[in-house]
C-alpha cells in the first residue's frame, strides 16, 4: 500500500451492470436519511419495557460523526453509552443507544443531537440492517425508474465496503490500519495528523503541513475543535515525544482503523473474484488466509502481511478474521415520485453508497 494511491485505492474495481452514468446530486445532510432497523422494523417504532437490564434511548443526529455524537451523549447522560451500529456523518440518522442504568436525563435536544428515553430491555438488540431514504436531484428519473425495476427483479449487489468507511473527505482510515498492523507507529500517527488532502479546508492543509514540518505546538493552536482525534493524538505526541504513546487514549478506537484495513482487503478480494466467477460462486468469501484460495494468498503477499499481524498485543487489538457475504440483497426498494426519493433497506454492515454507485454509475465521492 502506498500513500500516493489512497485517493482512489479503496479496493472497489468491479460492478454488475454496464449502465451509463446518471448525473445526480444528493442534498446533504437533509436528503440522506438513515434509520436503524431492529428485527426488520424501524428503530423509531421500538418500544421498551417498564424495567430491565438496559436503559434504551433513541438517538437522532444531524450532520455529526458517530464518535463525536457518542462522546456528546456520554457527557449528557454521564454514563458509558453502548451502540449497535455506526451511522453516516453527513446525514440525518436515527439509532438505538443504551446504558446499564437510567440517567437523570430523559430527553435532550440541540441543533445536532436529539435524545429520548424509550424504556428498558433485558436483552441486546437484533440489528438486522438499516433503512435509507435518499433524495435525488436529477433530470433523468426515467432511467432511475427503469433501473429500480431491474434491481427488484434481481435484488443482489456486490457487498463491497463503502467509500465512506475509509473516510469521505480524507480516505485514510485503511492506510492508518495498515501501519498499525505493521506496527509502524510513526507512519500511523503521521497519517492521522499529516498528509493534507485537496478536499480539506485551507486551514487544515496548513495545520497538516506544520505537523509534517515538526511544528507541533504551533499546529495544535490552530486545529479547530471539531477535529478531536487530531487534537488528542497531537497533544499526546507533544506530551510524550513518542509515536507509540501518542496513540494511547485515542479519541477514535484504534481497532476502527484495523477493521478499515480489513475492509480494504475484502474489497480487493471481491473485486478480483468477480472478474472470473459468477454470483452463485461467491456466496461466502473470507479475508482470513486460511479460509481463502490463491487469490487471497496473493493479496496477503502483495501487502506483506499474514493473519498473525492482526493480533496487536501492544494495542490490545485482536482482529484475526473478517467474514462477510459477497453479495447482499436490496430490500423494499421503492421510488417516491412526489418527493423524488428512493427508499430501501440493506442488511447490517452494508452501504447505501455502494448500491447508489451501482444504480447511478457515479463516482462515490460525489454522493458521500
Amino acid at each position: 500500500m502506498t500513500l500516493s494511491s489512497i485517493d482512489i485505492a479503496v479496493g472497489i474495481e468491479r460492478h454488475l451492470h454496464d449502465w451509463s452514468p446518471i448525473d445526480v446530486e444528493i442534498p446533504r445532510p437533509e436528503g440522506f436519511k438513515v434509520i436503524e432497523e431492529i428485527n426488520y422494523k424501524p428503530c423509531v417504532e421500538w418500544k421498551g419495557e417498564n424495567s430491565g437490564k438496559y436503559a434504551v434511548y433513541l438517538l437522532e443526529k444531524t450532520n455529526v460523526d458517530h464518535f463525536t455524537a457518542i462522546y456528546e451523549v456520554t457527557k449528557i447522560l454521564k454514563k458509558k453509552v453502548n451502540y449497535i451500529g455506526i451511522k453516516d456523518t453527513s446525514a440525518i440518522t436515527s439509532q438505538i443507544v443504551y446504558t446499564d442504568s437510567l440517567s437523570a436525563v430523559d430527553e435532550f435536544e440541540n441543533n445536532r443531537i436529539k435524545l429520548k428515553f424509550l424504556g428498558y430491555s433485558n436483552r441486546k438488540f437484533n440489528h438486522t440492517g438499516n433503512i435509507f431514504k435518499i433524495k435525488l436531484v436529477t433530470s433523468e428519473f426515467d432511467k432511475i425508474i427503469e433501473r429500480i425495476k431491474a434491481t427488484n427483479k434481481d435484488p443482489y449487489i456486490p457487498a463491497f465496503v463503502g467509500y465512506q468507511r475509509f473516510g469521505t473527505r480524507r480516505p485514510m482510515t485503511h492506510v492508518i490500519g495498515y501501519y498499525l498492523v505493521k506496527k509502524d507507529w510513526y507512519h500511523a500517527v503521521m497519517t492521522i495528523l499529516g498528509y493534507p488532502f485537496y478536499s480539506e479546508s485551507d486551514l487544515m492543509k496548513d495545520v497538516r503541513k506544520m505537523i509534517m514540518e515538526g511544528n507541533y505546538k504551533e499546529a495544535l493552536s490552530f486545529i479547530p475543535s471539531k477535529f478531536k482525534q487530531e487534537k488528542v493524538i497531537l497533544k499526546n505526541l507533544i506530551k510524550h515525544g513518542d509515536f507509540f504513546l501518542a496513540l494511547k487514549n485515542s479519541f477514535i478506537p484504534l481497532s476502527f482503523y484495523v477493521e478499515a484495513y480489513q475492509s480494504y482487503l475484502f474489497n480487493k478480494l471481491l473485486s478480483r473474484k468477480m472478474q472470473n466467477l459468477e454470483k452463485d460462486s461467491l456466496l461466502g468469501i473470507y479475508s482470513d488466509i486460511h479460509k481463502c484460495d490463491d487469490i487471497c494468498k496473493e493479496i496477503y503477499d502483495e501487502e506483506g502481511i499474514d493473519p498473525s499481524n492482526f493480533r496487536i498485543k501492544e494495542l490490545k487489538i485482536s482482529k484475526p478474521q473478517l467474514v462477510r457475504k459477497a453479495f447482499t440483497e436490496v430490500r423494499n426498494l421503492k421510488f417516491d415520485e412526489k418527493n423524488n426519493e428512493i427508499s430501501f433497506a440493506l442488511d447490517r454492515g452494508m452501504y447505501a453508497t455502494v448500491f447508489l454507485v451501482e444504480l447511478l454509475n457515479i463516482d462515490a465521492r460525489k454522493i458521500t
